[in-house]
């Protein structure tokens, strides 16, 4: 398994000046990837995108890729326009993760993160979800990238809350390049059981959020780490396991408030340095019977 830490653990917003010195210092503590949410007003930051490419490059750090989607482009909107812009909008973060020799955008692709409709998701949803994820998946196809979609919390987003109903929906599609994207905060709050979750999803599994109960630092929590990482290698899971959680001042921008981190739990540089040890120790001391 490869390890990758969330950017925003440090950072509300994505900058050269801040993000350039970050890589040497993740790689020291052992990291081999950084994981980078993106926005549509982030796309279109060129210059940030060039520099990091060569920087990346050179420290030897992996540019990992997610999102979500809102109101204004959620591809599960009555409006036909707005679905439309939503497809236009992951294809173009499919062409970043291709610029980046990426293989992988993960996150909330189905519908809005944060947004919610006055009623429980209705068919015609459930179908514009489908066709849009479809079209977005074709076009990643050619560009050898796949889509990872996260189930989310129920006070984050309403479409996609459990693993079961993800996999019903990549099921459905039918794409061979939608896969599914997990995270241990939003199992710790809709799943019965986290290592059942995990055996379930079996080769759909792609991506893997490891993140504290709390969002606080790892092993300081309830989650059962032993059990998840029996869960991980009885499936022969062997891609990225990155550490999330958030700065506090991602309560400072929009989207940053859905996340709801109002305190800080520890020094950033903490919470990445012990939650890799902590995550590799039990890695290499539990076998699977």
């Amino acid at each position: 398994m490869r390890y990758g830490i969330f950017y925003h653990l440090w950072f509300p917003e994505v900058r050269s000046e801040w993000i350039v010195p970050l890589l040497p210092k993740v790689r020291s503590m052992g990291f081999e990837g950084i994981e980078i949410t993106l926005t549509p007003e982030l796309l279109k930051e060129k210059e940030l995108w060039k520099n990091l490419q060569r920087e990346s490059l050179s420290h030897g750090v992996y540019c990992l890729f997610s999102t979500g989607l809102s109101g204004e482009n959620s591809i599960i909107s009555s409006s036909k326009e707005v679905r439309t812009r939503g497809i236009g909008y992951l294809k173009a973060c499919v062409d970043l993760v291709a610029s980046f020799q990426g293989d992988m955008l993960a996150g909330i692709l189905y519908g809005p993160w944060g947004d919610f409709s006055e009623a429980p998701p209705t068919e015609e949803q459930w179908k514009w979800c489908k066709e849009g994820l479809w079209e977005v998946a074709e076009y990643a196809k050619d560009c050898s990238v796949f889509l990872a979609i996260e189930p989310a919390n129920r006070f984050e987003t309403f479409l996609i809350n459990t693993a079961r109903e993800a996999m019903r929906l990549i099921k459905e599609i039918g794409h061979p390049n939608i896969r599914l994207h997990l995270d241990t905060f939003q199992m710790n709050i809709e799943e019965k059981d986290l290592r059942e979750t995990i055996l379930s999803a079996g080769d759909l599994l792609f991506h893997f959020h490891c993140c504290a109960s709390h969002r606080g630092v790892l092993g300081d929590d309830h989650i059962d780490w032993v059990g998840v990482f029996r869960a991980l290698k009885r499936i022969n899971y062997e891609r990225w396991l990155v550490i999330e959680t958030f700065t506090p001042d991602m309560v400072k921008s929009p989207s940053g408030k859905k996340v709801a981190i109002w305190r800080k739990f520890a020094d950033p540089d903490e919470i990445a340095s012990s939650g890799i040890r902590f995550l590799k120790s039990i890695e290499q001391t539990v076998t699977v019977p």
